[in-house]
């Protein structure tokens, strides 16, 4: 079996997951991939990439380790990764894949697959198995009143995979370092304007799960710290130097200078001008 089958673009534009390319093999030890970030192939720049194993097995490479993978054990790819798989020469694997894509897939998918492949292994494979088949059905014979239906399928599939399989990798949790590496220039860049939605695309996420992994990585959201490292920074400035309390709110990245004295003495119990006879220059 070689089955590729290219769906046509969905005429609902926000469904939450939907099946871009659908196939399988089997009998086909030759079946190996190689993709280079950010690759374009089979629109995988926007789509996430899953394979599930029916029988025989096969390999994934990634990060210097190599993962055998046998019947009811699956890898999924988020949009734009470097992948590396094959099937074994001697059992070759009877897969099946789906690339799709969809609205808020972090969210739904809780960000798997975005900083590494999500290997699993599915304690009930049937149910599992069904759905593929049922997706590959309606894709040889697809119409334009089929859309809903496959949508909603793709999100059975989905829910299910989560809620029925054990993770195979341990992650190495690289969202925690992109997320400091962005933390850490926003720190050093308090004074520009910064949004959610800029330091989201900074980090390569979107908003939501920058939103929550930032939440989980410093314990705080992303507005206090940096309201945080504006006040240090105008803390320094109070201390170190004769700016008014205005330039500094400006320096600092607020608007205006009655919010900048209102976040200050909220948070440090304090007006600037107390907080700079405290601490003026010299005292030591």
């Amino acid at each position: 079996m070689r089955e590729h089958i290219f769906l046509p673009k969905p005429l609902f534009p926000r469904h939450v997951c939907y099946p871009d390319f659908i196939g399988g093999y089997s009998e086909y030890p030759e079946h190996t991939v190689k993709r280079e970030y950010r690759t374009t192939e089979n629109n995988l720049d926007r789509c996430y990439n899953l394979h599930i194993v029916l029988d025989g097995k096969g390999y994934l490479l990634t990060e210097g380790k190599r993962y055998e993978l046998t019947k009811g054990q699956g890898f999924l790819y988020g949009p734009g990764m470097r992948q590396r798989y094959h099937s074994d020469t001697y059992e070759p694997w009877n897969i099946r894949w789906i690339h799709f894509f969809g609205d808020r897939l972090e969210e739904l998918l809780d960000g798997k697959g975005l900083d590494e492949p999500w290997l699993f292994a599915l304690s009930n494979l049937p149910p599992i198995e069904a759905l593929i088949d049922k997706l590959l059905t309606i894709g040889r014979t697809y119409r334009i009143e089929d859309e809903h239906r496959i949508a909603s399928m793709l999100y059975e599939l989905l829910t299910r995979l989560q809620t029925t399989s054990d993770r195979l990798n341990v992650p190495v949790n690289q969202a925690a370092d992109k997320i400091r590496a962005v933390a850490n220039y926003v720190r050093a860049h308090s004074g520009q304007q910064f949004s959610i939605e800029q330091a989201a695309a900074l980090a390569g996420y979107s908003t939501h799960y920058f939103s929550r992994k930032f939440g989980q990585t410093f314990g705080k959201s992303f507005p206090d710290f940096l309201l945080e490292s504006r006040l240090i920074h105008a803390k320094r400035l109070l201390a170190s130097t004769q700016l008014s309390v205005k330039q500094i709110a400006l320096e600092t990245g607020f608007s205006q200078a009655s919010y900048f004295s209102s976040c200050f003495r909220r948070l440090e119990g304090m007006t600037p001008i107390q907080f700079r006879s405290i601490h003026k220059l010299g005292d030591h």
